[in-house]
């Protein structure tokens, strides 16, 4: 009908057609791919599932080949977000995306600047609260916009690539901090850093040569590292798990972080190289009633317990918690109960003598 058709998929980049059928066309046709993509590959011993986002976009004479994929992109990034399969561009769409290429293009020249840095959680060992290892948690302060949330930049981050060096970055800072105080304070120090990996960097070809560099230009044994992944990034195994596997093997340790909340929990302890279980707080919140969650936190204890992993539950935020915990057998646990995020130097005061967190709340 003379009409034209831009398509966007997540994450095989963007397709544009000519003529297309209109729009019930065009959705037939989107809904077709979906259907396929939903069917499961069967590589080797392995069934694979593909999902995709499709962002589609029609137009007239008001846009060209360019327009018309930049609107399709918006779309997609709609459709993901809402975990709707695919979206059609609407106007009102547009205001957001420019949000976020705004947030993007500041989130580059953020990188560039220095704009970012770490803050550190401490993870206690349980009753004595004192510090076993710590998470390394990033924030970015925007010269013009002021303290910009994790919660904001970091989907930002994900979706523009720009995970990949600031992920980096995180590792290498990290690393740095925990042999400077390994050098300063010795066997005082955390014995362990926790640095979070997201799924865009566990696809990267150059991941685990990254985190050597990051450990031999620092001088952090391997064995001073954790990797936070989550069950998310390494569902479909593939090279993510390939990664993990040549990670341990240099004595670097993996964490399942927030488990309990993904789709295949306990069948990714068969199939994901992991050390340590990091018990999401959802199921922590509700540890101290009779319920559901307090049952399957005790029964997460017995399955890590049974495969000689290191349990953690994150966001401990009452005593009653801490009691409850320790009665159910965790012996580390993570939350503002011990301490918010601090800066490197903040944290170091702990180290001298070493001693328990409670002066940092």
């Amino acid at each position: 009908a003379g009409g034209a058709l831009a398509v966007a998929g997540a994450t095989t980049g963007a397709g544009a057609a000519g003529a297309a059928a209109g729009a019930g066309g065009a959705a037939a046709v989107v809904e077709r791919i979906l259907a396929a993509l939903d069917e499961p590959l069967n590589i080797a011993d392995d069934e694979l599932r593909i999902r995709a986002s499709i962002g589609l976009a029609d137009g007239w004479a008001d846009a060209d080949a360019t327009e018309l994929t930049r609107r399709a992109d918006v779309a997609m990034y709609q459709a993901k977000a809402a975990k709707s399969g695919w979206a059609r561009f609407a106007p009102e769409m547009d205001a957001p995306a420019a949000d976020q290429a705004r947030l993007a293009a500041g989130l580059r020249d953020g990188l560039g600047r220095g704009d970012f840095r770490l803050l550190y959680q401490p993870i206690v060992t349980l009753p004595s609260r004192r510090i076993d290892g710590v998470e390394a948690l990033v924030r970015w302060h925007d010269p013009e916009r002021g303290v910009i949330p994790p919660d904001r930049f970091i989907p930002v981050a994900e979706r523009s690539g720009l995970i990949v060096p600031l992920g980096r970055w995180i590792l290498r800072e990290a690393c740095r901090q925990a042999a400077a105080w390994r050098n300063a304070y010795g066997t005082a120090a955390p014995s362990r850093v926790c640095v979070n990996v997201s799924p865009r960097q566990l696809d990267e070809p150059d991941f685990v040569d990254d985190v050597v560099a990051a450990l031999t230009d620092s001088g952090l044994p391997a064995e001073y590292l954790v990797v936070e992944v989550t069950e998310t990034a390494v569902f479909n195994g593939g090279l993510a798990v390939s990664s993990l596997v040549a990670l341990r093997a240099l004595g670097v340790r993996v964490a399942l972080d927030d488990f309990g909340t993904g789709q295949s929990s306990l069948g990714l302890l068969l199939t994901c190289p992991v050390d340590i279980l990091k018990v999401d707080k959802s199921f922590v919140d509700g540890v101290t009633e009779p319920g559901d969650r307090a049952v399957i936190v005790e029964f997460l204890a017995q399955v890590a317990r049974g495969l000689s992993l290191d349990t953690v539950a994150e966001g401990v935020e009452s005593v009653g918690q801490a009691e409850k915990l320790q009665e159910l057998g965790y012996r580390k646990a993570q939350g503002y109960l011990f301490s918010r995020p601090v800066p490197g130097d903040e944290l170091a005061e702990s180290f001298r003598p070493r001693r328990a967190v409670a002066s940092l709340r």
